[in-house]
């Protein structure tokens, strides 16, 4: 993103982060909770064709995680493409519409998700 465009959504970068006055303050005195929460609102502002995702995020405490799931689905229903890594079931069911399992970098079972997912977890 150009400044211009960051600057743009940087008050939504605030208000979704719930860090309030504590944004000023150097980064360095952020806890981690601190840090994961800015780095996930920056993190999900850009609204990529193809998003590659390594598991699916969690971060914070119960309120924030309950909207960091929301903002995850949003990001994922804008985006034309999805590759994403998982060993959870419910997520591959929720989100994805095509399955390729993967074995020491070979490709096991590609198909539908309910097929794919019953081969590898079991029934």
């Amino acid at each position: 993103m150009t400044r211009a465009e960051i600057s743009k959504q940087i008050n939504d970068i605030i208000e979704f982060s719930e860090l309030g006055d504590f944004v000023d303050m150097p980064l360095r005195t952020y806890s981690t909770g601190m840090h994961m929460r800015l780095a996930f609102a920056v993190s999900t502002i850009v609204r990529p064709e193809i998003l590659l995702m390594d598991e699916w995020l969690s971060v914070g405490d119960e309120g924030f995680k309950h909207k960091a799931e929301m903002r995850m689905t949003e990001l994922v229903q804008a985006t034309n493409i999805l590759v994403l890594a998982s060993h959870s079931r419910e997520l591959i069911l929720h989100v994805c519409n095509r399955v390729i399992w993967l074995e020491h970098g070979k490709i096991r079972m590609d198909g539908d998700p309910n097929s794919v997912a019953a081969a590898y977890f079991g029934g």
